[in-house]
């Protein structure tokens, strides 16, 4: 209670307090303003320093109809005409001719008491609705462009600075004004004047106070229509945001006009609407909020009536001529006020009841009766109270704020309260439940077992009437029993006590046990259960036990919602996992239902007797998740629903996993206490061969431990196995070891990591030639893409599962070994390309020769030999050959052809010296036979064909030229794709892009002729 009091007497004095503070303090300063008289005004006792820039107010000379410049004020020239004089600020209609809309000048002579020297400033605020300001017959800003007519000028009202030099001890201000778009015209806002500093300073005060007004409205309301997007049924927080977020946008568009900061490009008429909007619907939502937090307080009809007042001033704000629109100012300002007022005494008639929040709403009642007395005394005296005004609001909203805040920890307060009261009784309703259910166990079990044994005649024969009355309360009782496992699973589950023994399961025999079960309920209903199964359908690793409580309560919720028609149910392999499916034609659930059905102690809405206890799904969904599975339905009401869930695939046969780790540790030589229980599922049979048959494989860890353990477990499934400790280690064991198939690494090394080892390795070999499998904890995908893109083949997650890593190994390898066997399959195809009519025209060609020149048919003889021995002489496997072998292999093949075509075929070679280069056999004789047959020979005249083999520092790079018939870049790629032409070009494409990451390129040059080539990594051919 003291708290509230001290609140309120603080709210008092910031909202009563400080107001009549600043307005006694405005009164006394005002007393001793100069004022101007005439047209003059002396400035020569004014103090910048201690009283900031000085307010040019009182009588001004006022030239009505016409703009006139410092130039028609000059000493050599008459006067102007029309002179009056006119009170500043103040509008000028009396003083038109033709009302407010026109343009007129301003001129006022400031004596500054001393010869100036310095710069000074003048500060317009409010100029209607366009101006420009010269200062001693300089011009120093504008607003707008002011002019004679309305077709000429642009109406623009911002508040600006001008800045001259003066040196005088009085200076000339003129001010010229134009307004064609509003109801009154001329200076309504002071003008003031002083040094350039005092002036920009006294500018930065009032934008401090602008933006500090409008955050005060705006980061409240933002606050309050958030709270009300989460919680929509909070209609205060809505209303006093919209109110907030509607004084934010008046601040925005009246004083320093920071809309204009914000958004500079946007039209002045533009803001001029925003102005009229706000100020409609400003009374409107301070109401509504009102009425809202006093729960209808304010009359309906009240409410309804200036709901609709505000509404069409709003319309009429954007659809009328803001000149039409502007007369209306003080009359929506009178019905604003009166609304508030009526809104203010029935708020004093709420508080009297002493509501809980009695001292905010005081404080808030207080600053609404104060802008409503702030704003009469601006009307019917003319002082300027809009500054306290705005306090008000601000004051009013963070009231407000504090209010709902309060209420929101008073809410919070009592929804904990109830949640852990709510808790407790949960606690207390789930300890009961089990209890109960485990004292209902042994009277339903005896019940069960008493009616199986009359049934069986421990009591005699029973007639078959009997018979059927103790069948129905066996499957009665075996139906409780399982709703009692039910109630206990599920207070397991809640306390996470539900532990699940997962082994492996042929899913076919538990199925038809629980069917065999459940066809004791389908007594009386023309159900029939379909089973279907593929004949290879893999066993799943699930607890058996669970897997049956899933199956029957998935089967008895099928049945208890099937009156006739038949229940499917169906199992599909797919990749690592089965999904059954059990569909019924029942009564079907509608779509909205769907994610409730899985939900704890749902029901939903069905036929009499049909309702279910809720808790069969809900436990089914959790006992699937906690397999590793999921669950979803399908259903169409009226048609039916099908129910799906998935396990995982195991790859063991039931029974085999543990005989199998005795065996597996007998032969790794594990001692017996060190065994440990398996980590997962096992390998398929026929994992032992001699060790080196499956496959050599590099092992590169850091921890000697893990090497130990994955060599234990590659070792007993037949692999021969190296170990490195370290990257650098793995690069030099497998430069001095060949025949190494894979590597498995791990991620996280000291020195060089798996990564960079990764890339090391494929600047020497490709994915074919060396796969990696690379052992991490890290699953993201970032680091997953991370590894791909250094070069590993396969991810294997840690802490390592046997049958997983060894599955893995074996697909790597065997994926390595049929790249080797397609490229040997290629090698063969290529050399069979070797075709009959090439020997039978280089044969004729020697035959030919001979009679003529026995030494040059020998010298071709001996090339046939050495060309056929090129190409045979290497086994497919060879993976790399000496480049100058290959190059030999040319050399024989050019003598032929030259030999056959004469002088019609001219070939050039170039060569750097390339010691100990080594390239992939068969993969440049093939390109110059390309060259010389379906590229010069195509001509009658023949051509050239140039082989270049160059040494590009990191890289060899092979070209063959020629300068025939051309070969087109489409056609290049469709013999590429296999679509046209024979296998020459595409088997070296292949090879090279497949075990060497190298490819063919084409560079079609036109009658410059074709080259073909490729590059080569020095890594690779060294």
């Amino acid at each position: 209670m003291i708290k509230k009091w001290l609140i309120l007497t603080f709210g008092l004095i910031l909202i009563l307090g400080v107001p009549a503070a600043v307005a006694a303090d405005m009164l006394v300063s005002q007393r001793d303003l100069p004022k101007a008289a005439d047209g003059r005004i002396d400035l020569s006792g004014w103090d910048y320093d201690e009283r900031g820039a000085a307010e040019l107010a009182g009588k001004w000379e006022f030239y009505p109809g016409v703009l006139l410049g410092p130039e028609d004020f000059a000493p050599d020239r008459a006067a102007p005409s029309g002179r009056e004089t006119l009170e500043v600020p103040g509008a000028w209609n009396s003083a038109m001719p033709e009302g407010p809309l026109g343009a007129g000048t301003y001129r006022l002579i400031v004596d500054l008491g001393r010869k100036a020297d310095e710069d000074y400033g003048v500060k317009i605020n409010n100029a209607r609705m366009a101006s420009r300001a010269y200062l001693n017959g300089e011009e120093i800003g504008a607003s707008g462009v002011p002019a004679p007519n309305r077709e000429s000028g642009t109406q623009t009202n911002l508040p600006y600075i001008g800045i001259s030099h003066l040196s005088g001890s009085a200076v000339e201000l003129i001010v010229q004004v134009a307004n064609y778009s509003y109801a009154s015209g001329g200076i309504v806002d002071s003008i003031s004047i002083g040094p350039e500093n005092v002036i920009l300073r006294d500018k930065q005060t009032d934008w401090a106070r602008d933006f500090a007004a409008f955050f005060g409205f705006f980061l409240p309301g933002l606050l309050f229509l958030l709270l009300y997007v989460l919680h929509k049924r909070e209609l205060p927080q809505l209303y006093l945001g919209l109110f907030s977020m509607l004084g934010a946008l008046y601040i925005l568009t009246h004083g320093e006009k920071l809309i204009g900061f914000f958004l500079p490009d946007l039209p002045y008429y533009a803001v001029m609407k925003l102005q009229a909007v706000s100020a409609n619907l400003i009374y409107l939502m301070l109401i509504a909020y009102m009425n809202e937090l006093m729960k209808g307080s304010i009359h309906r009809y009240m409410m309804r009536g200036y709901a609709v007042l505000a509404a069409a001033g709003a319309l009429a704000a954007l659809a009328l001529p803001m000149e039409v629109f502007s007369r209306m100012e003080y009359v929506i300002l009178g019905v604003g006020l009166i609304s508030v007022v009526y809104t203010t005494a029935v708020t004093v008639r709420w508080i009297r009841k002493k509501p809980e929040d009695l001292d905010l709403v005081t404080i808030g009642l207080m600053s609404i009766t104060m802008f409503i007395l702030l704003s009469l005394a601006d009307l019917a005296v003319g002082f300027d109270t809009r500054w306290l005004v705005i306090y008000e609001l601000v004051l009013f909203v963070l009231a407000q704020t504090v209010l709902i805040i309060r209420r929101f920890v008073r809410a919070f307060a009592d929804v904990e309260r109830l949640s852990d009261r709510l808790l407790t009784l949960d606690g207390l309703k789930d300890e009961f439940m089990a209890n109960t259910s485990h004292e209902l166990r042994t009277p339903l079990h005896g019940i069960i077992n008493i009616a199986r044994s009359m049934l069986e005649g421990a009591a005699g024969p029973a007639s078959s009437k009997q018979q059927e009355n103790l069948a129905m309360i066996m499957t009665t009782g075996q139906r409780l029993s399982l709703l009692v496992d039910d109630i206990l699973d599920f207070a397991k589950l809640k306390e996470g006590r539900l532990r699940l023994s997962v082994r492996p399961l042929v899913l076919s025999s538990v199925v038809q046990s629980v069917v065999e079960v459940i066809e004791y309920a389908l007594v009386g209903k023309p159900i029939r259960i379909v089973r279907e199964w593929p004949e290879d359908l893999p066993n799943v690793t699930m607890d058996e036990d669970r897997l049956r409580q899933i199956l029957y309560n998935l089967l008895g919720n099928s049945v208890k919602y099937t009156e006739k028609g038949e229940i499917r149910v169906r199992g599909t392999a797919s990749g690592d996992w089965v999904t059954v499916e059990i569909s019924d034609t029942g009564i079907g659930i509608e779509r909205e239902r769907w994610p409730d059905i899985f939900r704890r102690f749902e029901r939903l809405d069905t036929p009499e007797g049909m309702a279910g206890n809720g808790l069969g799904l809900s436990i089914t969904r959790e006992l699937v998740e906690l397999g590793g599975g999921r669950i979803w339905l399908e259903s169409e009401p009226g048609t039916g629903t099908s129910f799906f869930f998935t396990l995982p695939v195991s790859s063991e046969q039931a029974g085999q996993s543990e005989a199998r780790l005795l065996r597996l540790m007998e032969q790794a030589g594990v001692p017996e206490g060190r065994r440990a229980e398996p980590a997962g599922s096992e390998p398929t049979e026929g994992l032992d061969p001699p060790a080196g048959e499956a496959g050599r494989v590099l092992i590169v860890d850091d921890d000697p431990v893990n090497r130990r353990v994955l060599h234990n477990l590659l070792a007993t499934a037949g692999y021969e196995t190296w170990a490195a400790e370290g990257g650098e280690e793995a690069l030099n064991l497998l430069d001095r070891t060949p025949g190494i198939e894979l590597v498995v690494t791990d991620w996280m090394m000291p020195g060089m990591s798996g990564l960079e080892l990764c890339r090391r390795l494929r600047e020497r070999r490709s994915l074919a030639e060396l796969p990696i499998l690379l052992l991490t904890a890290r699953s993201l995908p970032e680091d997953i893409r991370a590894g791909f893109d250094a070069g590993a083949s396969d991810f294997l997650g840690k802490p390592v599962d046997a049958g997983e890593l060894r599955a893995r190994v074996r697909t790597l390898i065997g994926m390595r070994r049929a790249a080797e066997e397609a490229v040997s399959a290629e090698m063969a195809f290529l050399q069979a390309q070797i075709k009959p009519h090439f020997l039978y025209n280089a044969l004729n060609v020697i035959i030919a020769t001979c009679p003529v020149d026995p030494d040059r048919a020998t010298e071709l003889l001996i090339e046939l030999s050495h060309y056929l021995r090129g190409s045979f002489d290497f086994s497919n496997r060879d993976r790399l050959v000496p480049l100058h072998k290959e190059l030999e292999l040319v050399g024989s093949y050019i003598a032929l052809e030259q030999a056959r075509f004469g002088e019609r075929l001219t070939f050039e070679y170039e060569a750097d010296d390339l010691v100990g280069v080594r390239v992939p056999p068969l993969c440049i004789q093939p390109l110059v036979e390309n060259a010389v047959r379906h590229g010069v020979m195509q001509r009658s005249s023949g051509g050239i064909v140039r082989l270049s083999v160059r040494d590009n520092g990191s890289s060899v790079s092979v070209s063959v030229w020629d300068n025939g018939v051309g070969l087109r870049p489409e056609r290049f790629r469709e013999i590429m794709a296999g679509r046209e032409g024979g296998v020459g070009l595409r088997n070296i494409h292949r090879r090279l892009s497949a075990l060497h990451g190298a490819a063919l390129r084409l560079e079609e040059g036109g009658e410059q002729g074709t080259t073909i080539g490729f590059d080569l990594p020095k890594s690779l051919s060294l």
